[in-house]
């Protein structure tokens, strides 16, 4: 069967179920396992940003199996330029109408069937490569006394901005999500962020880190990006954006401004084969010691704060010396650790939780695809002397609470923070604010003298 009519099949069906349903059927077609390696593999790259003009040259002169092979000549960067352009157009004015439309999908990494590389993978087994993430464990004592035994380790800053991986590929930046989806931002310059020109510069390879805001408060940081994304994602896709522009400007600073104020904070650098094939073998210290390398000398690109510690009471000082300047907590590495998809036991997050109950007295909407729905909440001590606003609602929490804004004001809400803060001005609010549960069996909130209390007896030692 033509190609093109199965993408055309699957993307007249808007339930994710139905096209996975239509794209079985064709599991034995080993011509589409091909086509949709090509077009969803992160690992295979075409090096060509627009596709040419061409016309059918009215006769067929070349099949698509055949074209599929010919591609590696792109991928591999052995053909280049405009060469590479000429090469494709050949391609392209050679094939039947149909097949080109298929080529023209592969080039575009987009088969325009609505669905993603881990729903086809649900239909052909790993077939498209995953993308990896080394998370940490929970804070256990247990755990860093153990990891302290084998020797000193690394204390780090635990960053809060947006993830995100920075992949570097014969000079080219792509930046993917932690779940493997396209994270741009800005456009070709001017309006283009200045760690992008920075990443350029580097040699193969790949960067973990966050994305901050030099001088913006983590919240708003993280608001103000996920809203930046957004439109160079639409703009990537040929969609007008200038009314999401003037309302992000409106809202904060102009577009630019924001741009330029854009930080990668990194701590971990990978080769291209360890990133795609999710497999390390090279200890942290080393790969530390490369990104310092990598990386010095650079203003928009910087190594996260590190210790190096020997003992729980160095752990702990500098857990402290990160919460008194209002940072979420540190991470405590192993020096000899592997870089593994997964959440080993030698990478533990030392992170200050308690939970506080509230009174909810206002909402807030949120922006973008949640410009609809109430994405925080505003909430007090029963008292009114300490003030925050959690976010953190899952989809169907934020519906719910928007349904019903009326009977929620004044109830209690329980909060999950990292603990109490305090501006200059002597104003009480918290680190960190996550929405919990209404609390249906409670009609008080704490005071700012109970929540005080409260964290005062959670202790990580």
């Amino acid at each position: 069967m033509v190609i093109k009519r199965i993408f055309d099949e699957i993307a007249n069906e808007s339930s994710t179920n139905a096209k996975m349903n239509i794209l079985a059927k064709y599991k034995d077609n080993h011509l589409l396992k091909r086509v949709l390696y090509l077009a969803y593999s992160k690992r295979v790259k075409f090096y060509i940003k627009q596709i040419p003009e061409y016309k059918f040259n009215g006769k067929l002169s070349v099949e698509l199996d055949v074209v599929l092979d010919g591609l590696v000549l792109l991928s591999d960067r052995t053909i280049t330029g405009n060469n590479a352009i000429t090469y494709l157009k050949n391609y392209l004015s050679g094939l039947k109408p149909d097949d080109a439309y298929v080529l023209e999908r592969i080039i575009e990494k987009d088969c325009k069937m609505g669905m993603a590389g881990k729903n086809i993978n649900k239909v052909f087994p790993n077939l498209i490569e995953k993308t990896g993430y080394m998370g940490c464990k929970s804070y256990s004592k247990k755990l860093v006394l153990k990891l302290l035994e084998k020797g000193s380790c690394y204390s780090q800053e635990k960053m809060d901005g947006r993830f995100i991986n920075c992949i570097i590929d014969n000079g080219e930046v792509y930046n993917e999500s932690r779940q493997g989806e396209p994270t741009n931002l800005g456009d070709l310059p001017p309006n283009e962020p200045a760690f992008m020109y920075e990443l350029g510069h580097l040699t193969d390879c790949v960067i973990n880190g966050e994305l901050i805001m030099e001088g913006i408060e983590r919240y708003e940081s993280n608001g103000m990006i996920t809203s930046l994304i957004s439109i160079a994602n639409k703009r990537a896709k040929g969609n007008d954006v200038s009314k999401e522009i003037k309302k992000f400007e409106t809202k904060h600073m102009s577009y630019q401004e924001a741009l330029d104020l854009i930080r990668i904070v990194a701590w971990d650098i990978l080769t291209l084969d360890e990133y795609y094939t999710r497999k390390c073998d090279r200890p942290y210290h080393e790969r530390l010691k490369q990104l310092e390398t990598a990386l010095e000398g650079f203003i928009t690109l910087s190594v996260v704060e590190t210790k190096e510690v020997s003992s729980l009471e160095e752990i702990m000082e500098h857990f402290n010396e990160v919460q008194m300047r209002n940072g979420e907590g540190t991470v405590v590495k192993s020096k000899e650790g592997v870089w593994k998809d997964t959440k080993p036991s030698y990478q533990i997050k030392i992170k200050k939780e308690i939970n506080l109950d509230l009174r909810i007295t206002g909402f807030n909407y949120g922006t973008n695809k949640n410009a609809e729905l109430i994405s925080s909440v505003d909430v007090i001590s029963e008292d009114g002397l300490l003030k925050t606003s959690p976010t953190g609602l899952t989809e169907d929490e934020m519906e719910y609470v928007t349904r019903n804004q009326d009977d929620l004001l004044d109830m209690i809400l329980e909060i999950k923070c990292s603990g109490i803060s305090q501006d200059k001005d002597g104003n009480y609010s918290v680190m960190h604010p996550v929405y919990k549960h209404i609390r249906t069996d409670k009609t008080i909130a704490n005071t700012l003298e109970k929540c005080i209390e409260i964290d005062k007896a959670t202790s990580l030692i």
